[in-house]
């Protein structure tokens, strides 16, 4: 079973800061999750360059998904393209279901590696999964967490 770390950022340079975490040599065994909008998590899984750019808040880490031994995994919480589910996911539709499962199996192909002790995503105590880009429903964020448990606990 892999370890979760629900990271809480309180400010740059510090635990918290996937940026600099990541960096950590404390972290090497640790697969960072971070919240990516759909276009740029389909972008890298579906194998192109675009999916491989920094992001804001913690998918700054976007790059670290890409190379020979990735080190970070995005998890779509919302997209840019105009829609139900533009700047963040309003419901917990087929459409959010498929997004979101794809991205599990992604981190499952990693955690499968043997590479990773932990899984690290950002928490908030108020709506569990930390982010504040995108204004994704609760209910999403909830079942995002619910995965990412699970998806640790069968590693």
């Amino acid at each position: 079973m892999v370890a979760v770390l629900k990271s809480r950022f309180e400010g740059a340079g510090r635990e918290g800061d996937f940026s600099w975490m990541i960096l950590q040599p404390q972290y090497e065994q640790t697969l960072f999750v971070f919240n990516d909008n759909e276009e740029q998590f389909y972008a890298h899984f579906n194998g192109t360059e675009h999916g491989c750019s920094a992001g804001g808040g913690n998918a700054a880490i976007r790059p670290w998904q890409c190379g020979d031994e990735p080190r970070a995994a995005g998890v779509p919480t919302g997209c840019y393209a105009p829609g139900p589910h533009q700047l963040g996911y309003s419901t917990l539709d087929s459409h959010v279901r498929r997004a979101i499962a794809d991205a599990m199996a992604q981190i499952a192909r990693l955690l499968r590696t043997g590479r990773f002790d932990t899984l690290a995503f950002s928490w908030d105590d108020r709506t569990h999964l930390g982010g504040r880009i995108f204004d994704t429903a609760q209910d999403v964020r909830d079942h995002i967490v619910e995965e990412l448990l699970s998806v640790a606990a069968n590693n």
